[in-house]
């Protein structure tokens, strides 16, 4: 590439994702500089051909010509610099070599998985593109890299080497150090430093000199107003705020504690007698707070920008509540906790990006209800500039919450959300999406009513769960029953509408009923090899198969 990518959003971002790809797909065995300078020319050459083309295009042009790249062993005597990327994990390094030892389809498929945050199904889509003899068993082997390194390896590890960043090493030829010789190294090592930040596309980390002594961290920073000058409204636009962005020794004690040689910084102040940094580094966010005692640091998948509106990220909570910082865009924000029969919203105030305390009632005692708190967020100068649903469900931001009634139903989202709150099983490190699909409406036995729903829950990886909820109501009184649910599918999105749920309900006499509905496109329902038309169907008599078809005959997903 001719021209830099470092002054093009549009070509950064992929940029340093193929550069990774390509890097840990190339053979091991080339040596580190071969394969740093050799993964940036086949990202560029990417780029440079298929500019405006698909992202997966993409990656699989770099991933098949790094799959058959052959590289020769170089000595590297005739250069006068070294180029190496730079280490920013020390501690990974165990993590490190046994990625390395993976199949090269493997190492392509944990960059993709992991570093870009992409689903497990386009994954597999990628590398069988690129010709890779056996996609599922690549992400096998990069499942069960993670399980050696436990639970949390899929959140915390990558590779300890980072080929975005690289550091310059000036050679003494001959082995004579005469003064001139050295001069003239450190000059061509700073030269190569700039032509890294240009050529590379990405803020560099570069070390001069024999010694190779680690710098310091570096901290990257969007310009006050960046959102307004681009079309992707996503963290890389967030310019840092916060009473102590400007204090290194707090933002360097951040990074060193995340094992990280640089970062974005998004936040660095004083909340509620605590002292917090917001950085961000690709696809991770991490959190790091000092109250009192040692820093503590927490890693999250960095939410990306959605269309229904961007989510703040959760600086801290307390038991005064739960306090954000909004996206520079956001003007407006109101809470309301699940309870009541109505959404009783309340403004709270913004200032300097960070919100006031938003509190929730506490559950009583033993109680395990969700609740909250919802958020509605403005942004009047983003387009169509209407107000956004989040729901508070723990990890770093919360999830935006879609509520879908069933066809000329009434947009009742909040009794939906609140009896959820104490139906469902919430996950511990919370959610990018929650979506509630009410699919099916209409009279039970017994003179009941119900309400079946499908709760949707996406997270930042793109991975997913579904649970089905039904909601019956007799004699004024609600309950609720779980009817199982699938992980890793496409049930209840718009990739897959249609789905048919069953499960044993006790009516108000006490008596057991089978009862299995399905949403509008289920034209039948088969419990046991008895065809009932249409999407409801009930017996009393043993279930063993529960089955449902769509009017053109094709098979129904089944919650059960």
């Amino acid at each position: 590439m001719r021209r830099s990518v470092r002054d093009s959003r549009s070509l950064a971002r992929p940029y340093r994702d193929l550069v990774w790809l390509a890097y840990l797909v190339l053979p091991p065995s080339a040596g580190e500089e071969r394969r740093l300078v050799l993964a940036h020319r086949l990202a560029a050459a990417a780029l440079a051909r298929h500019r405006g083309r698909d992202q997966a295009r993409l990656r699989r042009t770099v991933l098949r010509r790094a799959l058959r790249a052959r590289i020769l062993p170089w000595s590297g005597r005739l250069a006068r610099l070294e180029v190496v990327p730079a280490t920013t994990r020390g501690a990974d390094a165990a993590f490190t070599e046994e990625l390395m030892a993976l199949r090269p389809g493997a190492r392509a498929a944990y960059a993709l998985l992991r570093l870009e945050g992409r689903p497990a199904g386009e994954v597999a889509t990628i590398l069988a593109g690129a010709r890779v003899a056996d996609p599922g068993g690549a992400l096998a082997q990069v499942a069960a890299l993670e399980g050696r390194f436990g639970d949390g390896a899929a959140a915390m590890f990558r590779p300890s080497s980072d080929p975005t960043l690289a550091r310059c090493y000036g050679r003494l030829p001959g082995g004579r150090p005469r003064a001139r010789l050295v001069a003239g190294a450190v000059a061509a090592a700073l030269a190569a430093a700039v032509a890294a930040a240009v050529v590379f596309g990405t803020p560099g980390v570069v070390a001069v000199g024999a010694a190779g002594e680690p710098p310091g961290p570096a901290v990257v920073s969007a310009a006050p107003g960046a959102w307004r000058r681009g079309t992707e409204l996503d963290l890389s636009t967030w310019e840092p705020r916060g009473a102590l962005t400007g204090d290194a020794a707090l933002v360097g004690r951040a990074l060193r504690a995340w094992g990280r040689r640089t970062g974005q910084l998004l936040y660095a102040g004083r909340v509620d007698g605590a002292t917090v940094v917001l950085a961000r580094d690709g696809e991770q966010v991490a959190r790091y707070t000092e109250a009192g005692g040692p820093g503590r640091l927490e890693v999250f998948p960095a939410p990306r920008a959605r269309p229904g509106g961007a989510p703040p990220l959760t600086l801290r909570v307390t038991a005064a509540g739960s306090r954000y910082l909004v996206p520079p865009w956001v003007r407006e924000l109101s809470a309301a906790p699940l309870s009541g029969r109505s959404p009783a919203w309340r403004p709270v105030g913004i200032e300097g990006g960070v919100t006031a305390p938003v509190t929730v009632p506490v559950p009583a005692a033993g109680g395990r209800c969700l609740r909250g708190p919802m958020l509605r967020l403005r942004a009047p100068e983003i387009a169509p500039g209407l107000p956004y649903t989040m729901l508070d469900l723990g990890g770093i931001s919360p999830a935006e919450a879609r509520y879908r009634p069933p066809e000329g139903g009434p947009l009742d989202g909040f009794s939906v959300w609140k009896g959820l709150g104490c139906a469902a099983e919430w996950p511990a490190g919370g959610a990018e999406v929650a979506a509630a699909w009410e699919f099916w409406r209409g009279a039970l036995p017994e003179g009941a009513r119900g309400r079946w729903i499908c709760l949707r829950l996406a997270d930042a990886r793109g991975g997913s769960v579904v649970r089905g909820v039904l909601f019956s109501t007799s004699r004024g009184r609600t309950s609720a029953l779980r009817t199982g649910g699938r992980s890793g599918t496409w049930d209840c999105s718009r990739l897959r509408r249609d789905v048919v749920a069953g499960a044993w309900w006790r009516a108000p006499s006490g008596r057991h009923y089978y009862v299995a509905a399905g949403s509008r496109g289920v034209a039948r329902i088969t419990l046991d090899g008895r065809t009932t038309p249409g999407p409801y169907a009930v017996t009393r008599t043993r279930v063993a198969a529960l089955s449902a078809a769509s009017e053109p005959g094709e098979e129904v997903a089944v919650l059960r």
